[in-house]
């Protein structure tokens, strides 16, 4: 069964503003009813939340030579 091709649609959460959907998954771009022309961006709530361990980039790169 072909997907629906990349594309606004109304968001499932909440139908009165759009979402973009890339082809394969939704994103987190939105865009409100009342502000058509600005696009936002919004964690998915469906989406993995990015919690773990908290360790700046510099500091594990500089540990890993």
């Amino acid at each position: 069964m072909p997907t629906p091709p990349a594309d606004w649609y109304p968001d499932p959460q909440q139908p009165a503003r759009l979402r973009y959907w890339d082809g394969a998954q939704w994103t987190g771009y939105l865009v409100d009813p009342d502000k058509p022309g600005v696009v936002r961006y919004e964690q998915p709530p469906w989406a993995p939340s990015a919690r773990g361990i908290n360790v700046p980039l510099s500091i594990a790169v500089t540990s890993a030579f």
